[in-house]
């Protein structure tokens, strides 16, 4: 977008401060930095170390056969699948009887989802069963949307402060954000870590705010290609250059105060938003890097803190890189390889559950689907303009313009 922000006479200022910290390179440059490249790089590789391991393990390949495969075709047609081994028969579904009976030398009959049920077994549990809770973090951390900490953070004390849930399962899906809204979560596992376990599940993508998250857990799950860490903080000022002269908009004011214009600009028309007249001065400049690296020591330390390590052993894996799952077990930001099935599984062994009956509950309840916002999108230019992936990301970092936050990297959100 750096190109696109010049055409249009918007200025943008990259406050960055730490090498893997690249949540803005697609506004401030044309291509990779080389440490955002290196990082990229090791993720590409470790994504394709694991579906190498994985199908060669399934399907008896070598690793040279695989490779092979991947330089030979970008897509394989079903007779070449066949010949290649990486499928065992042609068939359609009305056949799959035909081909279960090929397979297993016997008829079986086919049922479905609903008739599954004459196959749970009785409840005659006396009484309420203890519980595990699955605690959802998903979305970019932020008070009122995203993870929706400000009320996300009362389902967790609530599970916390329960009797009959015996261990939080806390599913992690972030790329990060506001610092304020993921130290609101971390902060209250830290207060009551030790009470029950709290076990974290990381999902795709558990980074920067995401990783704020998990820090205190007990125990910290991630699956192989899960991107993790990126423990760092960025900033940013998006200001006017030219737009609003070119558009016919002018602005004046009257000031009490040396930096009370900060921020100060035109309301934008159709998409509803302010972008601030100027740039920061040499002044402000200061300020802001004082207030990112403050913000990125206090990262670090608490990291350390919930990891039982040293400020500088996680200095040395910080500065804002995000790690692949893998890499994550070996460097000490996980514990685990796995998913939310091995998490539940830990859970059930910390809380002295394994064999016994347990319940499982979620925690928020998922809601029914809102058609009022579906007739919403249907109206008006304004609805369609704020749907935009580009005037969102716009309207989010002008909403936090210039305060130093931990997001994870710009493909991520």
């Amino acid at each position: 977008m750096k190109g696109t922000l010049d055409l249009i006479g918007i200025g943008f200022r990259e406050l960055r401060y730490f090498k893997f910290k690249s949540a803005l390179e697609n506004l401030s440059r044309e291509d990779f930095s080389e440490a955002d490249r290196e990082q990229r790089l090791r993720l590409v590789d470790d994504n394709y170390k694991l579906a190498q391991r994985d199908i060669c393990e399934g399907r008896k390949f070598t690793a040279s056969y695989f490779d092979k495969l991947v330089d030979s075709s970008f897509i394989f047609l079903p007779d070449d699948a066949i010949s290649l081994k990486l499928a065992d028969t042609l068939a359609r579904w009305s056949d799959i009887a035909e081909v279960i009976n090929k397979y297993e030398m016997k008829n079986r009959n086919l049922i479905n989802i609903s008739e599954l049920n004459e196959f749970s077994l009785p409840d005659d549990y006396w009484g309420t069963k203890p519980k595990i809770a699955v605690v959802y973090a998903i979305g970019g951390t932020s008070m009122d949307d995203g993870i929706k900490a400000r009320t996300l953070v009362k389902y967790v004390q609530a599970a916390l402060r329960s009797d009959n849930i015996k261990a939080i399962v806390l599913r992690v899906d972030s790329p990060g954000g506001d610092a304020l809204a993921a130290d609101l979560i971390a902060e209250v596992l830290r207060k009551e870590k030790g009470k029950k376990p709290v076990i974290v599940s990381q999902g795709y993508v558990a980074a920067s705010g995401g990783y704020w998250l998990s820090m205190y857990a007990d125990t910290i799950i991630a699956a192989p290609n899960t991107i993790t860490g990126s423990i760092g903080v960025i900033g940013s000022f998006i200001f006017n250059k030219t737009l609003k002269q070119d558009i016919g908009l002018s602005t004046d004011f009257v000031k009490k105060g040396k930096f009370a214009d900060l921020g100060f600009g035109a309301v934008l028309p159709l998409i509803g938003i302010s972008l601030p007249d100027r740039d920061f001065t040499d002044d402000e400049l200061r300020i802001a890097e004082k207030g990112i690296k403050t913000l990125y020591k206090d990262f670090v330390g608490k990291v350390a803190l919930g990891r039982k390590k040293s400020f500088d052993e996680i200095e040395q894996i910080a500065q804002g890189r995000v790690w692949s799952g893998s890499d994550g077990l070996n460097n000490g930001l996980v514990d685990v390889l796995g998913g939310l099935d091995t998490a539940i599984k830990i859970a059930l062994q910390k809380s002295g559950l394994l064999n016994q009956e347990y319940e499982i509950i979620e925690l928020p309840e998922r809601g029914w689907f809102d058609f009022g916002s579906l007739l919403q999108s249907f109206f008006g230019i304004e609805q369609k303009l704020s749907e935009d992936p580009f005037i969102r990301d716009l309207k989010f970092r002008l909403q936090y313009n210039g305060i130093p936050m931990p997001p994870a990297s710009n493909r991520l959100y």
